[in-house]
């Protein structure tokens, strides 16, 4: 993914459940990016919260997704902020930072150094099969 291609996104409105892609959620956005432009189709979300976490559980104990210890251009990125995950994508563009879709904010571009700044103190990488 390219600026201009990550540029293109910058400001598309946010909403709840949203796919794209004229607006997105965080997950909605995270699916669109990786397959329109790394190719990889990630499964849509359960709606229910024990559901997500059965998902992510089973996706980890496959292999289809890893934890990674340093982000790579295009890796997903899980946000916490107390007990709400948010997830975006890591682009290694401009010194490096996450694409995600905030709610208030719609898709906007953090630069990586400014993440705890703006409300999220951890970040975990993963890369998808």
């Amino acid at each position: 993914m390219t600026s201009e291609q990550a540029n293109s996104y910058i400001g598309l409105p946010w909403a709840d459940g949203a796919r794209g892609p004229e607006n997105f959620d965080c997950w909605g956005l995270l699916r669109w990016v990786q397959l329109h432009h790394f190719s990889i189709a990630l499964p849509d979300l359960p709606s229910m919260p024990d559901m997500r976490r059965d998902l992510y559980r089973e996706q980890m104990a496959s292999g289809a997704w890893n934890a990674i210890a340093r982000p790579t251009h295009g890796c997903g990125v899980l946000l916490r902020s107390g007990d709400r995950p948010h997830v975006g994508v890591y682009l290694d563009l401009d010194g490096g930072g996450v694409l995600h879709a905030q709610e208030g904010a719609g898709v906007i571009y953090t630069e990586r150094s400014k993440l705890k700044k703006v409300g999220y103190p951890r970040a975990s990488w993963y890369s998808f099969l």
